[in-house]
């Protein structure tokens, strides 16, 4: 065989095996994947596996993905492959109870009705077309629960909404949440008002109400104690022991609830209504305290109200109402993370934190680094605007609105139970529990997130309801989801690239800012000598001339700014163009020329 022959049966023979080796791998390793991503993005967490091992009835996920239509669209495109990965690591880890199926719905087709008949929502595209990004999850009894779109703003806690969505469907009984309080909330009692987070939650859970009476707590997945009424030392044991037991308990106290004196359909406020609550005799042992002598306000929040000055209708800032934004809102919470609209807050208490062993706390909220403390009393004076920012000073660190507190409670009655009460009395959690306090009462009161408009009918302008549904959520959820970490985003950006354009425009703005401040001077005396006004500058030069010069003047700061920009825009091509060679163009140059080398190389070498 000549060597030609030779060479070409090696490369047909290195191309089959090749193609073999891909066919087996792809046989033998199909079920085979290794994370070797940048934070794990593709790799499980053990709160997931747990609820994927509790999952006993198979799972349909049908996953409706515009596919062609988003290729036009690269972060869509991305965020798309990102998502699919995941899901397709949930079937892996499943064995077989999850069926995953994608579908590209196209226009006008059947699987575009099946899509928009499920809840999915499609993000309009261009010339007439429609991107479909979203999860239909069903089981074995056709229970269903939806994704409607896939958003990468919500890329940190995509593995959250998966698992919650599993969760949920492997549940076979609806969960039960307790409710305690003193506002006359309660539908089924006489003189009660309408509540919108009532309604949420009785649309979400059952409901166990709890009278004031209550001798024992009712059989649930976990309670709300929303302004309580006065307890007795037996019916605070009671909470007590429900959270040792690792009951999850979601408390909203406050030393000003001017919910509680809102008039109901009668108009009248509701008889024997309480300006305060703190639970001292629970929340000490456990490192909380809620003062009931002041409350927090914040200038830089204050939401907007008309007020009346000197006989003409205005509207100013009121401290003591205020949105916490996404900044004063926890980032690492599941309950405040994807907060976008803030929570408003009205004449909020503020709470004290002492550490206590076994115990890890989490602020969920606060307010700015401008918020400060007033006198109650002050406060439920009705104080003005005016008056509440003529002697405001700022706390000497933000206020805390809420916290949550988990691991393992000290139980508030060391000495055991009261008279009358059970012998299994635990002196610490036998389990980890979980407790969210929040120091205000107003902000679920339907006045400080609902707005009627007139053309629009009833709206909700901030997070109040979603804040809490997200607590009631995490509370009587699958427990491993209180567990399930927020994923690292895939989005990886270039810090070397963006530190290289930071240092070239910090290299001109200084030079580009005195330009720019002598541009602002020069064309501020022009208006002033074209309008008539004497200069101020100059004096014995003639007005024409003096003119003449500024104009002169102003087009070399011009031309200057320009020349700066331009050098600006220089700069970054440059850096632009090295890196366009460095990773693109060097990479195959290195191989040709070590190819090359290789080859001179072994030519010297059969001659010699």
């Amino acid at each position: 065989m000549s060597r030609r022959a030779h060479l070409a049966s090696l490369l047909v023979a290195l191309l089959a095996g090749f193609a073999g080796l891909n066919m087996l791998a792809a046989h033998l390793l199909a079920d085979t994947r290794v994370d070797i991503t940048q934070g794990g993005l593709y790799r499980l967490s053990d709160g997931t596996r747990d609820i994927i091992a509790e999952t006993d009835e198979p799972v349909r996920w049908t996953f409706y993905y515009s596919r062609r239509t988003a290729a036009d669209y690269p972060e869509i495109r991305s965020y798309g492959a990102r998502v699919r990965g995941l899901l397709e690591s949930y079937v892996l880890a499943a064995d077989g109870r999850i069926a995953l199926t994608e579908i590209d719905p196209a226009l006008f087709s059947r699987a575009e009705d099946d899509a928009l008949a499920a809840g999915i929502t499609p993000v309009p595209a261009g010339e007439g077309d429609r991107i479909f990004f979203g999860l239909v999850a069903e089981n074995a009894v056709d229970d269903r629960r939806v994704i409607a779109q896939f958003s990468a703003q919500r890329e940190a806690l995509l593995e959250y909404d998966l698992s919650r969505l599993l969760a949920e469907l492997s549940r076979t009984a609806a969960r039960r949440v307790g409710v305690l309080t003193s506002l006359p909330i309660r539908p089924d009692l006489r003189g009660a008002r309408p509540s919108h987070v009532i309604d949420e939650i009785a649309a979400a859970y059952e409901i166990a109400w709890i009278d004031s009476s209550f001798s024992a707590l009712p059989d649930a997945d976990a309670l709300v104690v929303i302004h309580p009424p006065r307890l007795a030392a037996d019916q605070i044991y009671q909470l007590d022991q429900f959270v040792l037991r690792g009951g999850r308990l979601i408390l909203a106290l406050d030393p000003l609830a001017l919910a509680a004196f809102r008039a109901g359909p009668d108009g009248l406020p509701p008889p024997n209504a309480r300006r305060s609550t703190g639970l001292p005799e629970l929340l000490s042992a456990w490192g909380v305290t809620v003062p009931e002598d002041e409350v927090a306000m914040d200038r830089a929040l204050g939401l907007p109200v008309q007020i009346n000055e000197d006989g003409r209708s205005a509207i100013r800032s009121y401290p003591l109402w205020f949105s916490a934004g996404p900044v004063q809102l926890s980032a690492e919470d599941l309950s405040t993370a994807d907060l976008q609209r803030g929570v408003n807050f009205g004449s909020p208490g503020h709470i004290r934190l002492s550490p206590v062993d076994g115990l890890a706390v989490r602020i969920l909220a606060q307010t700015s680094e401008d918020g400060a403390l007033i006198a109650t009393e002050t406060a439920a004076g009705n104080p003005s605007p005016a008056a509440l920012l003529a002697d405001y000073e700022p706390a000497e660190r933000a206020p805390v609105l809420g916290v949550r507190l988990s691991g393992l409670f000290p139980s508030a009655f060391p000495d055991g139970a009261p008279a009358q009460q059970p012998d299994d009395h635990l002196p610490i959690s036998a389990r980890s529990g979980d407790v969210v306090v929040m120091a205000d009462v107003d902000w679920l009161d339907d006045p400080y997130f609902l707005r009627e408009d007139p053309a629009f009918g009833l709206s909700i302008v901030a997070d109040n309801p979603g804040f809490l549904l997200n607590l009631i959520d995490l509370a009587v959820g699958d427990p491993a989801l209180l567990e399930l970490r927020s994923l690292p985003i895939s989005a990886r950006p270039m810090t070397r690239v963006e530190s290289l354009r930071a240092a070239a425009a910090a290299a001109y703005s200084d030079e580009q800012a005195a330009l720019e401040a002598r541009a602002e001077v020069i064309d501020a005396e022009l208006d002033a000598l074209l309008s008539g006004r004497p200069p101020t500058d100059g004096a014995d030069t003639p007005l024409e001339t003096r003119i003449t010069q500024l104009q002169a003047e102003m087009s070399e700061a011009r031309n200057r700014l320009r020349a700066i920009e331009r050098s600006f825009r220089q700069d970054i091509d440059r850096l632009e163009s090295a890196l366009r060679f460095w990773t693109l163009w060097m990479p195959p140059l290195i191989i040709l020329l070590t190819g090359l080398g290789i080859s001179i190389w072994r030519r010297r070498r059969t001659l010699s």
